[in-house]
């Protein structure tokens, strides 16, 4: 069903330096080069380009918390495991912010605009 490459990576297969330049960098710049080529004006690709990249945060970070032992140092899988944690808590944050303050994911020009 899934491609092996990818399927090996949610299963934690990978080394951690592959995961983290393959499945992290590697897949996050390819995604952030589709970005400059699409048209961020049209609502409907924006949408779909925002979700496809939170399903790819979500993929990579599930790799990543799989892979996080797969290195010689165990300290280095702690600092993984701790930086994904950091990361969810922080998403948590920021969402939890945006729905109490919808307002500010508009531009700060129209924010601060009289009514």
């Amino acid at each position: 069903m899934w491609p092996r490459w990818l399927a090996d990576g949610l299963r934690g297969k990978p080394s951690l330096a592959r995961a983290f330049w393959v499945y992290g960098v590697g897949i996050s710049v390819v995604y952030s080069l589709i970005g400059l080529l699409i048209d961020t004006q049209n609502l409907l690709v924006a949408t779909v380009y925002v979700l496809f990249g939170i399903a790819l945060g979500v993929v990579q970070t599930i790799v990543l918390w799989r892979c996080a032992y797969n290195s010689r140092s165990r300290f280095l899988g702690r600092i993984v495991r701790a930086a994904v944690v950091s990361g969810l808590i922080l998403l948590a944050l920021v969402l939890c912010v945006l729905f109490i303050n919808p307002e500010m994911v508009l531009p700060i020009s129209d924010r601060w605009s009289a009514p």
